[in-house]
């Protein structure tokens, strides 16, 4: 069976696994009740109930700080599927997604965001289902159709309203922020404390101790992170060998990446591919 061009995320997951990565995928998130604090890329954002937030490929986010109510839809697609509805806009809005992610969306705009979401679902609940190969097929363009129709009603909603403005930053959670886009752009091949802390002129020790006081995490477990990120990327959507992400990332050779995996995933990088092929759960 086809697998669906889109998925509902669960927010709990999200805050347990303290950020993640859009990789090749645009998103939104929808909050229903609560409010948060948000990192998309290295810019601030205060959400709370009635907000929309998108991002784009390859954002870095993270939510800082969250009620404990916190609810809402989170649903990402990927990219090659929505595209038909990125063409439809230029690309300087585009670009403007990206540098006004959020947005206040009054009660007749979150209705009729929530009824969409709530078809598409319905519709990926009877294909996931199954039935005759005809039947499977009809739904499986019936579920990419009423996608293009979400990312068309998300970016109606969007362009309708009014920015949400990224909230100010002192210099502690600049050298935070910076050294968390850095890491995650350039973790798969530098690993040192050192090499982040001489981009922003800083001495390791410090960047440590801020990093720690801003996260409550060190920076060699943020990097380790943004490490373990995309060698589970690469398992999880491409079919390259374990030699050649060994390799991508910067290891001296398989083995010693196999065994940095197991001691941050509990599982082989062979066993987390297989896992995740035959979509089960793995100890991560």
């Amino acid at each position: 069976m086809e697998q669906l061009a889109y998925q509902m995320l669960d927010v709990e997951q999200l805050l347990a696994n303290y950020a993640t990565v859009s990789q090749n995928k645009y998103g939104f998130f929808l909050c229903r009740k609560g409010e948060a604090d948000i990192l998309l890329d290295r810019h601030n954002f205060h959400i709370e109930a009635g907000m929309l937030c998108l991002y784009t490929p390859y954002t870095f986010i993270r939510i800082v700080r969250h009620t404990d109510d916190i609810e809402g839809y989170l649903m990402e697609g990927e990219l090659d599927a929505i595209q038909p509805a990125l063409s439809s806009i230029a690309v300087a809005e585009r670009f403007a997604i990206r540098s006004h992610p959020c947005v206040k969306l009054n009660g007749e705009q979150i209705q009729r965001l929530e009824q969409t979401v709530g078809i598409l679902n319905e519709r990926a609940g009877l294909f996931r289902v199954g039935g005759n190969a005809r039947s499977a097929r009809l739904l499986h363009l019936l579920v990419q159709s009423l996608l293009q129709t979400l990312c068309l009603e998300v970016l109606e909603i969007y362009f309708n309203c009014i920015p949400v403005e990224e909230l100010p930053q002192n210099r502690e959670e600049r050298i935070f922020n910076l050294f968390l886009m850095s890491a995650f752009r350039n973790s798969a091949r530098e690993r040192s404390v050192a090499f982040y802390a001489s981009e922003q002129h800083l001495s390791p020790n410090y960047l440590s101790s801020v990093v720690k006081a801003k996260s409550g995490r060190t920076a060699i477990q943020w990097i380790e992170t943004f490490c373990i990120l995309q060698a589970q990327h690469y398992l999880r959507q491409t079919k390259i060998s374990v030699k050649e992400i060994a390799y991508r990332l910067h290891f001296p050779d398989q083995s010693v990446f196999g065994r940095y995996f197991k001691k941050h995933c509990g599982v082989s990088p062979t066993e987390y591919r297989d896992w995740k092929q035959r979509g089960e759960p793995s100890q991560t």
